[in-house]
């Protein structure tokens, strides 16, 4: 029988407000007797309404809120609040269900043009985990394409506008094709960006093959009225939680990714994902988005994996830290460079693994390309000016 930890250690350590209690209930599309009960009971009582609002904004979840408070407290929640959650939950399905439709159109084109391309996160993520584009927040669109085949997709993509901001010399291009994973187009001066990903991490971040098993396993979504091909549940299981890991679980949204593929996939393969996590030594980062997803929002686990996690010291560690600052506050504070790294060196378990996360660190990304063109026989400098923009970055300079 599977595992539903509703009341879970986790989820008490961070349940101490009211208002923490009831996002938490809500950030979900599935709400049981008794959750909704005390939804309803939660929203009678005395709340921080602009608390909660703020919280919710900053976790990328408002769509839920406002869903589950329609659902089950419409009546207890002031007119205002009600109001303003409704704008904003009709503006973000608006613009989910335009990106939706650019997915369909562009990947049709890449298609036929023979690129073979998966949606990854966005709309497809919302449409087959979510069962509804309105309940996911989304800004950009993701698109998974081979390595051999990131030239072609640029050229396709430009001929619906997409441009690379500030552009990308050829040993620019190069550098970026061999040392990351994806890189990002944007169109109609910015407002729309496409991602092009080659990897689900960059290789010395997790080394998360995407190798042909990926597109054999990949599987069809209906989305807009089309279709797209998107990455297996296993294979995304995998791919969600190194994205996680990645940002620090900083979101509570991600969390509820990965909750929601659970719930929706109950036949998930649950052995393959945990060999495919082993061989690309990523299992404490899947543990960790586990422990996550069922200590915070009750996804269910088959049996054994809940005890598999706990078992962990350090996926409990980090699990406690996480969720202690999804609720520091309504503002965004970005972790420090120190606890950014220390975070990221205790979800690997190899030494190996924590080796090339320092040399990840120091990995150019298109940002630092763009920043400042090199000529071809320079590109080893990026290397060297990347912990300077890194530094800037995290103290917000730009």
């Amino acid at each position: 029988m599977p595992a539903r930890p509703e009341d879970s250690e986790l989820k008490r350590s961070v349940a101490s407000r009211r208002e923490h209690e009831l996002l938490l209930l809500c950030a979900r599309t599935c709400v049981g007797g008794e959750a909704a009960e005390r939804i309803k009971a939660l929203a009678r009582e005395e709340l921080d309404w602009d608390y909660l609002v703020s919280l919710a904004r900053r976790h990328a979840v408002l769509p839920l809120l406002h869903r589950q408070l329609c659902a089950h407290a419409g009546d207890s929640v002031p007119r205002a609040v009600r109001q303003s959650l409704g704008e904003k939950f009709r503006d973000n399905a608006a613009r989910n269900l335009l990106l939706a439709g650019e997915l369909v159109r562009i990947t049709n084109l890449l298609e036929a043009g023979g690129v073979t391309a998966l949606a990854y996160k966005g709309p497809a993520l919302a449409a087959s985990a979510y069962g509804d584009l309105s309940l996911r927040r989304f800004l950009d669109l993701d698109i998974i394409v081979r390595r051999r085949d990131v030239p072609r997709a640029k050229e396709l993509l430009r001929s619906l506008g997409f441009i690379v901001p500030g552009g990308l010399s050829r040993s620019q291009e190069n550098v970026l094709l061999r040392s990351q994973h994806n890189l990002a187009l944007t169109r109609d001066g910015g407002r729309l960006t496409v991602e092009l990903h080659w990897g689900v991490a960059s290789r010395r971040f997790a080394a998360v093959p995407l190798g042909e098993g990926v597109w054999s396993r990949a599987v069809a979504v209906s989305v807009c009225g089309g279709e797209v091909k998107t990455l297996s549940p296993e294979d995304l299981l995998v791919a969600l939680c190194v994205h996680g890991t990645k940002h620090f679980w900083e979101r509570l949204a991600w969390v509820c990714d990965v909750a929601e593929l659970l719930n929706s996939r109950p036949n998930l393969d649950w052995p393959f994902a945990l060999r495919l996590a082993r061989d690309s030594h990523v299992e404490r980062m899947l543990l960790l988005g586990l422990r996550l997803a069922s200590g915070l929002l009750g996804a269910s686990l088959p049996e054994g994996l809940p005890r598999l996690a706990l078992a962990d010291a350090a996926v409990a560690r980090l699990s406690g830290e996480v969720a202690a600052r999804m609720f520091d506050g309504a503002e965004f504070e970005p972790l420090s460079i120190v606890r950014g790294v220390r975070f990221n060196l205790r979800a690997r378990r190899r030494l190996l693994e924590k080796a090339r996360y320092f040399r990840f660190i120091l990995t150019p990304t298109d940002g630092d390309l763009i920043a400042l063109r090199l000529p071809a026989g320079l590109t080893f400098a990026y290397y060297l000016l990347r912990p300077l923009r890194l530094f800037r970055k995290r103290r917000g300079v730009r």
